[in-house]
Formats: C-alpha cells, sequence, structure tokens
C-alpha cells in the first residue's frame, strides 16, 4: 500500500491532534519527573557526604597525622576521603596542611593519590541502585568501577616510579619536579572562589537537617599542640607550642575559649605562639567538639544525627534512581534510544572534555559519575564511553585544590595542587591512548560487573574490601613497621603468602566456581548479540537520517 492509498484513515484531522497534544503532555510531565527526580538524587548525594563526615569526619582528620611513608599516606588518603565522602574535602585539607608547613610535598603526594581512589566510592555505592535487574546491575557496576580501576592503576603504576625516584634523587620523582617547576612559573594570584551551583541548589535543604562543622576536621588534621621543649622548670610544664595555622584553625573552632588561654614566653617557641593548657584546649574544644554545627538533627549527636542523615540520604537516593530510571526507560525506547545512543559515541577526547567541564561547574567528579551511572545502567552510555568522560571529571575535581592553594598562596600548597592535577594527566597519558592500555582498564571494570550480574553481593563486598578491608590492613601493617620491624616483617610476608595463594586458586579454577564455565560462554554470546542489535539500531538511524536529507 503506498503512502496515498493510507491518507483516507488520516482523514480526520481532530484525532491526531489531540494525540499529539496528549503526548507533548506526557513528555513534558515526563521531564518535570527526571528534574525532581535529578534533584532529590543531587539532595541524596549531598546528605549523605555531609553524615559522612559527621560520622567520620573527627577519624579522618587524626589520620592526616599518620602519613611517614609511602604506603600509609596512600592508605590515609583512601580512607579520609572515603569518610568525609569527598576528594574536594581532604586535598583541601592537605593542600591547607602543605601551605602551612605541617606537612612536606613528598610526604602529601600518595595522600592525593589515595584520595583520587576515595573518591570513587560514591558511585560504586549509586550502582547498587540497579541490584534488582541483573543486565542494569552489570552496566552500571561496571560504569562506576572504571573509575576505580583507572585510579588504582594508575596509582600501581606512578607511586612506585615515585618513591623510587625520590629514593635516589633524595627528595622527589617526576610528579614532585615537574610540579616544582610549574609552581615558581607562577607568579602573581589572588584569592579566587568559585561557588558550585548545585551546592546552592541542593544546600539550603539539607542545611535544615544538619551542617558540619569542617573547621574541626581541620583543627584535628593538625594534631595535637607540642608541650615546650626547651624549659626544665616545673612551671613550663603546662606551656605549649602553637603554630600560626594550628592556632588560627583553633580561632575558628571556637574564639572566645582560645584568647581567654594564658601566654607564655615566646622565645619558647619557634613559630607561631606559646600558650598555657593549649593542651586542654584540644581535648576539649577540638577533640570533644561536635561536627554536626547546625540543624535539626544537631540534639542527636555525630553519631545519632550523622546515621539517620545517612539513612534519609540512602532512602532519597534510592527513591530518586527508581523513578530516575523508570522515567528514563519511558522517555529512551525505539528511535529516541536510537538517537541517545548515537549522541552520546561522541570523540573520546570530546567526551573527556564535557567531563571535565561538568565536573569544573558543579565542582564534585563524585556528582558527575554518579549521575551518569544510572544512565549507564540502562545502556545510553557504554563502559567504554564512562572512561574518558571519568578521566575528564578526575581533571576538573583537581580545580578545587588548585583554587583552595591560590587562596592560601603558599609555594608548597601550590606544588601539591598541581601533584595533583599531574596525577592524573600522567595517569591519563599512560592507560587511555593507547587502545591496548585502555582495554585492560576497561575489561577490568566490565570483569567486576559480570561477576555483579551473577552475585548481587559483589557491589557490597568490592566496597568493603577495596575501600575499607584493604586500605585499614594496609595502613595496620605500615605502623606495625613503625612499632616492631620484626612483627611488621612477619605479618608482610603472612600477607603476601595468602594473597598469592588465593591468586594460585583463583587461576587454577576458583574464578569457575563463582561463575561456571557454561555460564561464562553464554554471556559472552549473549554480548555478541547485543553488540551486533546496537550496531543494526545505529545503520537503521543513519539510514533514516539520510531519507531525511
Amino acid at each position: 500500500m503506498s503512502p496515498h492509498d493510507a491518507a483516507p484513515e488520516c482523514s480526520n484531522a481532530k484525532l491526531p491532534q489531540r494525540s499529539g497534544l496528549g503526548n507533548c503532555g506526557l513528555t513534558v510531565v515526563r521531564i518535570f519527573g527526571v528534574l525532581a527526580a535529578l534533584y532529590v538524587f543531587l539532595f541524596g548525594l549531598d546528605l549523605m557526604g555531609v553524615s559522612f563526615k559527621a560520622l567520620g569526619g573527627k577519624g579522618a582528620g587524626k589520620l592526616f597525622t599518620i602519613t611517614e611513608n609511602p604506603i600509609s599516606g596512600l592508605m590515609v588518603g583512601i580512607l579520609a576521603t572515603v569518610l568525609v565522602q569527598s576528594s574536594s574535602t581532604s586535598t583541601s585539607i592537605v593542600v591547607g596542611l602543605v601551605a602551612a608547613g605541617q606537612l612536606s610535598v613528598h610526604n602529601a603526594i600518595p595522600i592525593v593519590m589515595g584520595a583520587n581512589i576515595g573518591t570513587s566510592v560514591t558511585n560504586t555505592i549509586v550502582s547498587m541502585a540497579h541490584v534488582g535487574e541483573r543486565k542494569e546491575l552489570e552496566r552500571a557496576f561496571g560504569g562506576a568501577t572504571v573509575h576505580d580501576m583507572f585510579n588504582m592503576l594508575s596509582v600501581i603504576t606512578l607511586l612506585p616510579l615515585e618513591v623510587i625516584a625520590g629514593a635516589i634523587q633524595g627528595e622527589g620523582g617526576p610528579i614532585y619536579w615537574l610540579s616544582m617547576v610549574m609552581t615558581d612559573s607562577v607568579v602573581s594570584k589572588s584569592e579566587v572562589s568559585f561557588p558550585s551551583p548545585i551546592k546552592a541548589i541542593v544546600d539550603p535543604i539539607v542545611d535544615v537537617f544538619l551542617h558540619p562543622d569542617k573547621n574541626v576536621i581541620k583543627a584535628l588534621s593538625l594534631g595535637a599542640p607540642a608541650p615546650v621543649a626547651s624549659c626544665d622548670s616545673a612551671e613550663c610544664q603546662n606551656y605549649f607550642c602553637v603554630s600560626s595555622a594550628m592556632h588560627k584553625a583553633w580561632a575558628k573552632v571556637d574564639e572566645v575559649a582560645l584568647s581567654s588561654l594564658a601566654t607564655c614566653p615566646l622565645e619558647l617557641c619557634s613559630d607561631g605562639k606559646c600558650l598555657q593548657d593549649a593542651a586542654r584546649f584540644y581535648a576539649e574544644h577540638i577533640e570533644e567538639a561536635e561536627i554536626i554545627h547546625e540543624g535539626i538533627l544537631k540534639p542527636m549527636g555525630d553519631v545519632g544525627g550523622g546515621a539517620l542523615a545517612l539513612v534519609c540520604s540512602l532512602l532519597a537516593i534510592c527513591f530518586a534512581l527508581f523513578f530516575l530510571v523508570k522515567l528514563l526507560h519511558a522517555m529512551v525506547l525505539g528511535k529516541a534510544k536510537a538517537m541517545i545512543l548515537r549522541a552520546t559515541s561522541m570523540n573520546d577526547y570530546l567526551a573527556m572534555g564535557v567531563g571535565m567541564i561538568l565536573t569544573l561547574v558543579v565542582q564534585s567528579s563524585s556528582v558527575v559519575t554518579s549521575a551518569l551511572t544510572p544512565l549507564c545502567g540502562l545502556g545510553l552510555i557504554t563502559v567504554n564511553k564512562m572512561l574518558p568522560t571519568t578521566l575528564g571529571a578526575n581533571i576538573g575535581t583537581t580545580f578545587t585544590a588548585l583554587l583552595a592553594a591560590m587562596a592560601e598562596l603558599k609555594h608548597d600548597g601550590l606544588q601539591i595542587a598541581f601533584c595533583h592535577l599531574l596525577f592524573n594527566i600522567f595517569g591519563i597519558l599512560i592507560w587511555f591512548p593507547t587502545p591496548a592500555m585502555r582495554r585492560i582498564v576497561v575489561g577490568a571494570a566490565q570483569l567486576l560487573g559480570f561477576y555483579a550480574s551473577y552475585w548481587r553481593l559483589v557491589p557490597l563486598l568490592y566496597i568493603a574490601t577495596m575501600f575499607l578491608l584493604v586500605p585499614g590492613v594496609a595502613l595496620g601493617i605500615s605502623l606495625l613497621f613503625g612499632a616492631s620491624v620484626a612483627a611488621g616483617i612477619a605479618t608482610l610476608v603472612a600477607a603476601i603468602i595468602g594473597l598469592t595463594a588465593f591468586l594460585l586458586w583463583w587461576n587454577m579454577g576458583g574464578c569457575y566456581r563463582v561463575v561456571s564455565l557454561t555460564e561464562r560462554e553464554a554471556r559472552e554470546a549473549e554480548l555478541k548479540a547485543e553488540e551486533q542489535q546496537a550496531a543494526e539500531i545505529n545503520a537503521a538511524a543513519e539510514v533514516l537520517d539520510g531519507v531525511a536529507v
């Protein structure tokens, strides 16, 4: 039948017009629904971040005082970022510590590397919202962990190079020296601030629940005051040296109580102030201070208020993702899905630029990657395309640390901010331009997604193992070396033997106990069929575009 033969069936113009208006109205409602769900999702992410600050902020602050060697620094960066759920917060604290002279650039480099790993836990948590649908969970978890795989592989590659070169040269490796050259070339800088529009929209609602006091975390990161060492009289036992950075941080927590402390002879301390009863002030006003500064959850304390806020944030995220996924499912069926698939198949370097710009705007790589994870779960963004977008977000998130360094205007603080940027750039140069290297990153993430599709607890076990258990054990072994070299060596050897035994078991058939060979072959065939179907959809869309032209 020709198109002209079908014309009489459409002679009633009112019915199509009414149907078109109805479809248009439904589309508008869905768009508003997506925007509302996205707002609730961003609110949940922000609330989860501040709840983690309330629950783990004090622990994160104290962790920064344990950075004697590269391994402990790396693990501190991971754990601190997981505890506060923000690499921007942890790297800004590191910049402040370095600028204040409390931490050397050399020791701070592993911490910012660890912060890069720790920040990827948020989108991994978000991927668990797809646990009800096997294929969606595989895609979402693979898309989320591509961030982890890149960061971990970059650390495995660059940290040993930095440590070995630093040991040979005596001060630092390639990242250290190139960042120094960049810092020395910077001339005049002024204080810069760049408020995040996302936080401006979401923060007022979050602050109703709780508002964390980051000053307490920063004060804890500087450690306790040092007792005066150059005086032997009994009178000096209550004298403490308080550095300028420490005094400034304490004043932001409780300036009135700090001003009431009696001074002691300034010549007893080489830097800052000499104060009496400073240890008591630190114990009462810093260590015992509440992280939750304001909000309706403040009366419940840090633990109670933080736990309740965490539960509310997880409910908000799950609620928002449920409706977001349902609405996107309805909006991207048929040709619309083909158009979106083609739109997201942009050049990889352009996708990287988009990820960087988005992160520069919202000042949070976690928000950007977490917002893209549901789209990856729906199949609108492939794991291969998540990689460049994530790398762009990694570059964009260094902007916050650079702003903090420019505000401090200290050479070392600016240098460590450049170290953060260079780490990400070097990682991209190693793992992205060459297809073979890129396949390692993507393949590792897809393998994790594959296991998650068969065992729904894999994401939870992965988070507990990679972001808590492994960093905690590694940090414990590192600290054990400081207490007893023999005990440290024995524990390290036992850990290496255990890991080696597990890898041998896994490669000799243990992996097939988790997912059988038959299931693996069936899934591989299924993936090939999906790729062929996607290629046919793209080809059909190109034909339609050619006909339209």
